[in-house]
């Protein structure tokens, strides 16, 4: 069944109507704009609609209305854009817009109080809402130059600081261009004061308000006459700077853009609160700019609010916002259509979580010789990408090759992080390994293809992470490995609309696998802190909703456990005259830590190291149980959890999980046999 729904205005008594329309109706791909004042008068449902039947469809006729809008082609020199933004925009990005930016522009400026807009990854949505913000401080500058220099006119909020980077350089870029071909072009001194407290190298630029950045340095820009007039900021330091820095506030009094930049996301960290009570702070100061404005009690900044993905926490923050009667631009249809139809997505499944590392490994070290093989690798956990980047280093080193390998997760330094995205979009031959900070909203060139290791903790992150490929209409190629244990996860990604063009069986046995495997071993033994990242993917699968995927727990957690054993060379079995002390090389747990997961402590004692009390029934009922802790027991070899860091998540910042180098137990028997790559990995 089809549905196409246009409403007039929204309220409460149609609301959920309309979201459950959005999350499970399979609609033909088509623009749809949603409106209602009464449910029964204005939702038309038209059943049975082809692909066919709605191609077919003749173009509407072009009305006086429509020869007024600002963008009546996609062609940038056909619009009624400023001159000198159709300038700007054709000679840095190019002569037309993407299909996202020609249908929201539009909308945004056409609206009383703003838009939400649905779009999928990749499709161009910086500058859906740089366009429609520079056209507008533009205008504002024709008509009142000095007044529009005092205060700032659009606010961007990004969810991470790493899209904020993002986001000021590809708004900077344009916004640059913009003001050297108009009339307001700065000076050779700058567009700021004399008395500028800027380098010139940022005076010209937009500025950052986020966090892990100097405070005096972000408020130098605030504190003269003139201010920048677009702002790109994360919410914590800008919520900070708002209630304590009376300059800073003054500047936003006339503020007339404010944009939310992967809504979703945003709402889903700790932000929630922080970005409610600015969008009130922004109302409440809100006053009319002289001479443009009259006085009303309507008055407040459009807002535009972006989000892949849709639920109800964006609709409430668009309701507060905007209003309860807002525009909702839908441009990706239903569910299923959020994956981007340009990735070819391919899937390969294993027998175990080791093999799952093998057959990744096995795969870089098949395409490390192709001059345009340029991945992202995902993890679940920061410190399972810690060990990916460490391993593929030293594996791709005894091949012989020159690839750089990045890591990038939360618990990073800014500057770290800063590094890894500059050097992964410079060079063509870099390998980027990232947790799920990188799958939002992330612009990297020229990747050719994403592999995620192991299953994410929700489906929307998985669409999201295989979205930093096949952009901006380019062919993009995705590939999960995941282990039979995952396969629940794997139903859960068909159901939602993920559809895999070819399924490889991994075949484990094979002298090629097993010569990775050997390699692999040979260079973790040397490693330390494995019990960590280990762990801490046990805690990944216990954190997967029951509601996302019904995984069996313990028997991941023994996967878990036997993968640790072989990448420290061990098959986990006592020796004759070997105590219980001496662990064998397993993972060590607390019996309490057992109980609470969920796990059937009868079955994993063959594979951990199990300390505490042995509780008089210790076989559990395979629920998920509570969160605990883990065993703090330092008597074990390799020590084990604390229970001050049981966070995989990465705005946390206590573990590092490094590794330790040994050149010479990490060398491989494989060295000096580069001419058989091609042999050994055929498959691939």
């Amino acid at each position: 069944m089809s549905r196409v729904m246009l409403m007039q205005s929204w309220n409460s008594t149609c609301s959920n109507i309309l979201r459950r329309s959005l999350y499970r109706s399979p609609a033909v791909f088509q623009t749809h704009r949603h409106y209602a004042t009464d449910i029964k008068d204005h939702i038309e449902e038209v059943e049975n609609v082809s692909k066919e039947e709605e191609s077919a469809k003749p173009e509407p006729p072009v009305t006086e209305s429509d020869s007024s809008r600002i963008i009546t082609s996609n062609v940038i020199e056909d619009t009624k854009l400023h001159p000198a933004l159709k300038a700007a925009f054709i000679k840095s990005v190019g002569p037309t817009l993407t299909p996202v930016q020609e249908q929201c522009i539009n909308e945004f400026l056409e609206s009383k109080h703003g838009i939400v807009v649905r779009a999928k990854t990749g499709t161009g949505k910086t500058f859906a809402f740089g366009i429609p913000v520079i056209h507008s401080v533009l205008k504002l500058k024709d008509q009142n130059m000095k007044q529009a220099d005092r205060y700032v006119n659009s606010v961007v909020f990004s969810p991470t600081r790493d899209l904020a980077y993002q986001t000021r350089q590809s708004l900077s870029d344009l916004w640059n261009a913009s003001l050297a071909k108009s009339n307001h072009a700065p000076s050779k001194r700058g567009s700021y004061p004399k008395k500028s407290r800027l380098p010139n190298s940022e005076k010209n630029l937009i500025p950052l308000v986020i966090g892990q950045t100097p405070y005096k340095a972000t408020m130098s820009h605030f504190v003269s006459k003139e201010v920048p007039p677009i702002v790109v900021a994360t919410p914590g330091r800008f919520m900070d700077m708002l209630q304590n820095e009376p300059k800073f506030r003054t500047s936003f009094k006339h503020l007339q853009n404010i944009i939310i930049d992967e809504a979703d996301e945003l709402l889903n960290g700790n932000f929630k609160e922080d970005i409610n009570k600015i969008i009130d702070e922004l109302v409440s100061i809100r006053e009319p700019i002289p001479g443009v404005e009259a006085e009303s009690p309507d008055l407040k900044p459009k807002t535009m609010l972006f989000s892949a993905t849709v639920n109800d926490d964006v609709f409430y923050l668009a309701e507060r916002a905007i209003s309860n009667d807002f525009p909702f631009v839908d441009v990706t249809g239903n569910k299923a259509q959020e994956v981007n139809e340009n990735i070819s997505q391919t899937l390969v499944q294993t027998e175990s979580v080791f093999d799952t590392y093998v057959a990744a490994v096995q795969f870089v070290l098949s395409h490390a010789h192709e001059k345009n093989f340029k991945p992202i690798i995902f993890l679940s956990t920061t410190s399972s990408v810690d060990f990916i980047s460490k391993l593929l280093m030293d594996v791709l080193r005894n091949e012989n090759s020159r690839r750089r390998v990045l890591a990038f997760h939360g618990k990073l330094t800014q500057g770290k992080r800063d590094a890894s995205q500059r050097i992964f979009r410079e060079k063509d031959n870099a390998i980027l390994v990232a947790s799920g900070i990188g799958a939002r909203g992330m612009d990297f060139p020229n990747v050719s293809h994403v592999i995620q290791i192991g299953v994410s903790s929700e489906i929307d992150s998985h669409t999201h992470k295989i979205g930093r490929t096949g952009r901006a209409g380019k062919q993009g190629d995705a590939l999960l490995f995941t282990s039979k244990l995952e396969e629940p996860f794997v139903k859960a990604l068909r159901k939602n609309g993920n559809k895999f063009t070819e399924t490889i069986e991994f075949d484990g046995e094979s002298p090629e696998a097993q010569e990775v495997a050997e390699t692999i071993v040979g260079q973790t033994r040397s490693y330390l802190d494995l019990d960590d990242t280990f762990f801490k993917s046990i805690t990944h699968y216990r954190n997967i909703p029951s509601k996302v995927a019904n995984l069996n727990l313990t028997e991941l957690s023994i996967d878990v456990a036997k993968t640790y054993m072989k990448l420290m060379g061990t098959d986990g079995v006592q020796s004759d005259g070997e105590s219980d002390d001496d662990n064998s090389g397993k993972l060590t747990m607390s019996y309490n830590m057992a109980k609470n997961l969920g796990l059937d402590t009868r079955k994993i004692e063959d594979y951990f190291t199990l300390t505490g009390r042995r509780p008089n029934d210790s076989r559990s009922n395979g629920s998920r149980g509570g969160r605990g802790g883990y065993s703090n027991d330092r008597n074990s070899k390799r020590g084990s959890w604390s229970n001050n860091d049981r966070s995989s998540n990465d705005r946390s910042s206590n573990d590092r999980g490094g590794y330790n180098r040994n050149r010479q137990s990490g060398k491989s028997s494989r060295g000096g046999r580069e001419g058989d790559a091609d042999k050994r990995y055929s498959r691939w």
